[in-house]
Parts: structure tokens; C-alpha cells; sequence
């Protein structure tokens, strides 16, 4: 089994629903376990509301590029149309984002995945939530643990919701 992290946000609708309803469809393709919630600030996305966050392991055998689809599925099905995000000037809100953060310690670099997630060491919003999970876990590029991550991100504006 592959170990699998996902980091999941929301900022329309019913967030908590909408991650929820992640949750449902996720759990179909392996076991899982996932971190608390955290209300975060938008990141890149101008007066947008706030997001509610997390992040996901799953342990399962579906290979990489066929997660990711199963994953574009999932977002599609929950009422994400990334081709309106693609066309508009600049990043919109989203009913749900369901990003790979790590595809166990694979390296892959395609126009439409590129696992580790890029900028994952720079958002506290998935540092935080991952933080949960995992502390000892290694970025396959960097060998920084998600400890050594966390430890030089700003962590203002992420608040465990509820």
C-alpha cells in the first residue's frame, strides 16, 4: 500500500459539507484518517471568503495518475468546474480543492500532476493539518521532515475550527 496525502479546502457553500462530502467519496478508494479542520485565510485568491482546510492520508494501491483523475472526479462531482478557474483572471473560490500533497516518496513531474505538491513547505494551511498526521514524514526533495516545515512557516491565520 502507497501512503497518500491529501490536503482538502473549501471557501463556498457549506464548506464543512463539502469537505465532508470529500470524505465519502475519498474513504471509497483506500482507508484513511484525517487531521482536524482549520478556518485559514485565502492565499492568492483576492477578497474570497474563508477557507476551512485539512489534509487526508490514504493508504491505497491506485497508481498516481489514475488517483489524480479519480480525485478531478471527486472535485467535479462536489460542483468544483476548474475549466471557469482556468479561463478567470486569476484564482476564484472553490466549492472544494482536493490537492496530492505526497504520493509516498515518488517524484513525479507531468503537466497535470506534479507530486510533492510545489508549494506544500510554504502553506501553513496544509503544514498544520498534516502536522497532525505525521511530524517525521521527509519531503522526497527537499529531506525536510513536515516538522522542520512547519517550523519556518507563519502560522498566523490558521485556527482549528470548532
Amino acid at each position: 500500500m502507497i501512503e497518500v496525502y491529501f490536503g482538502l479546502g473549501a471557501n463556498l457553500g457549506d464548506r464543512e459539507e463539502n469537505l465532508y462530502k470529500a470524505l465519502a467519496e475519498l474513504v471509497k478508494l483506500g482507508p484513511l484518517e484525517r487531521s482536524e479542520w482549520y478556518e485559514t485565510e485565502p492565499v492568492d485568491i483576492q477578497a474570497a471568503p474563508l477557507f476551512l482546510n485539512g489534509v487526508v492520508r490514504l493508504w491505497t494501491e491506485i497508481p498516481a495518475q489514475e488517483l489524480h483523475k479519480c480525485i478531478e472526479a471527486i472535485e467535479k462531482k462536489i460542483g468544483r468546474d476548474k475549466i471557469i478557474e482556468r479561463t478567470a483572471e486569476s484564482k476564484q473560490p472553490r466549492v472544494i480543492d482536493i490537492d496530492m500533497l505526497f504520493y509516498g516518496q515518488e517524484v513525479i513531474n507531468l503537466p497535470d500532476l506534479i507530486v510533492p505538491h510545489p508549494r506544500l513547505q510554504e502553506r501553513a494551511f496544509v503544514l498544520v493539518p498534516l502536522s497532525e498526521l505525521t511530524l517525521d514524514f521527509s519531503h522526497p526533495v527537499s529531506g525536510l521532515t513536515v516538522r522542520e516545515m512547519l517550523s519556518r512557516v507563519n502560522l498566523t491565520g490558521v485556527k482549528k475550527w470548532r
